[in-house]
């Protein structure tokens, strides 16, 4: 009985940590979109709203320069949490990873450019608000790829938030009231919105075997690389198009780089936080709380004084708050497993009994999910230590070790282990008082551990999650 108090209170305490992500990512995100408000109706950026042209380039122009410095953000945050071998881990050591980084690169780099243009063409709400669809777009790619609970209420609670977008949405689409280029606007906000529910799914994917700040910082990498490519032959061939004026516009102008320096530190957390929710609770979910967005924007405009809402956007905001507390009233009472997945343990696999100093290479989070699918059942704290029992400092091995027992937390939610036996902490291993569980592969975890590669299937059992 002690046991499932403390489990249903693990559950509630995992789920809450998810939702504060959530909504600490879209209350940066509404900071950020202001922050970028202000620097678009500078002189620097005049044309914006009168010429496509400059808009799309300006567009380029703000999202290289934003992602170079994302990048250095996301590099020197793990650098100072002594992460920084993880992004070579993941890079280069985590099979299947390069596609999933690029999936994320090419969706998130395209959606951000696309807003930028409309916020140039019309203005942030305009943009944030047509995002905001995304959830029921993320939430069937993840019902499909991830194989994530939606229950009805979810689903309530989902249409609530359709329902306020498009009375944010569509009025001033029809009206034409942020301009002559509103139907272009309205067209990228939807793109956008596709762009980040497909990132979404993909970044849910790389966090089942890698760190998420990890995954923020490689997939800024690899988005790096990409607008590098595009960029750097039109230095060489073409020096005087658009994208390199602005670009030169803004480095030369200490003003918009103070702003575009807080966007980027806004948009970088917003990113850690977004990703974690993933991992706590799920990509429908965390798309839904992430919403709060549209609210958070109009609000910073308010406390800024940039902008005033308009009793439309105020309803609509209203309405999207109900939609996200419905969602998450109902996420408080479930079961803290948000995939519905084959959750049969599975029987450990003895050619992995030597681990984990053999693949010492791959990510600190998939090193974990090997161990157990060696030793398993496994006690948390009985992984931790041997995870951690190379490193000398006591302060930092603590760390590390409460670290590995999120990550189990964290792969019990996602579906991947299960908890066939549990107790109360009372030594303390962790905390005195916290539950400690005897962790075991799911058939799902060990499915997913087979298709990329990590397993051999002749060596433990053959059964993989056919759900």
């Amino acid at each position: 009985m002690i046991n499932n108090r403390l489990r249903e209170k693990q559950n509630r305490v995992c789920y809450n940590w998810g939702f504060q992500f959530a909504l600490w990512c879209s209350i940066l995100w509404g900071i950020s979109y202001q922050f970028l408000e202000i620097l678009i109706t500078r002189d620097t950026f005049s044309r914006l709203k009168t010429t496509a042209g400059h808009a799309y380039a300006a567009g380029a122009a703000l999202s290289a320069v934003l992602t170079a410095m994302i990048t250095l953000i996301a590099v020197v945050w793990l650098l100072c949490a002594g992460d920084i071998k993880e992004i070579r881990r993941a890079a280069l050591h985590s099979p299947g990873a390069s596609r999933r980084f690029l999936i994320q690169a090419i969706t998130g780099g395209l959606a951000a450019w696309a807003t930028y243009v409309t916020a140039g063409l019309s203005n942030t709400v305009f943009a944030v608000s047509g995002v905001m669809f995304y959830p029921l777009f993320g939430s069937l790619l993840a019902r499909k790829y991830l194989m994530e609970r939606i229950p009805s209420k979810i689903k309530g609670g989902m249409l609530m938030i359709c329902a306020g977008w498009a009375l944010f949405y569509f009025p001033p689409v029809i009206q034409k009231s942020w301009g002559q280029h509103t139907w272009v606007g309205s067209i990228l906000g939807l793109l956008t919105g596709i762009g980040w529910a497909m990132e979404g799914v993909a970044a849910s994917g790389s966090s089942d075997l890698i760190d998420t700040d990890t995954c923020v910082a490689v997939r800024y990498l690899y988005e790096f690389a990409i607008w590098a490519a595009l960029l750097l032959p039109l230095a060489l061939f073409l020096p005087e198009c658009l994208i390199w004026q602005y670009i030169r516009l803004v480095l030369y102008d200490p003003y918009s780089m103070g702003i575009l320096f807080l966007i980027a530190l806004c948009l970088c957390f917003n990113y850690f936080s977004w990703y974690r929710s993933f991992t706590l609770m799920g990509v429908t979910e965390g798309l839904v709380i992430s919403n709060v967005s549209g609210f958070a924007t109009v609000l910073a405009g308010m406390l800024l004084a940039i902008s005033m809402p308009t009793w439309i956007e105020a309803a609509a905001s209203l309405i999207m708050i109900f939609g996200v507390f419905q969602v998450y009233w109902h996420g408080l009472s479930s079961t803290g497993i948000y995939r519905g997945v084959n959750l049969a343990p599975m029987p450990a696999c003895p050619f992995l009994q030597d681990y984990p100093d053999d693949h010492s290479a791959v990510p600190l989070k998939t090193r974990l999910l090997l161990l157990i699918a060696a030793k398993g059942p496994v006690w948390d704290f009985e992984a931790a230590d041997l995870l951690t029992r190379h490193i000398r400092s006591p302060i930092t091995r603590q760390r590390c070790r409460n670290r590995l027992r999120t990550y189990m937390i964290e792969a019990r939610a996602a579906g991947l282990l299960t908890s066939v036996e549990e107790t109360v902490d009372e030594t303390p291993y962790f905390q005195t008082g916290k539950l400690l569980s005897r962790y075991q592969l799911t058939a799902y975890g060990y499915g997913l551990l087979l298709q990329k590669q990590l397993l051999r299937p002749e060596a433990g059992n053959d059964r993989t999650d056919r759900e």
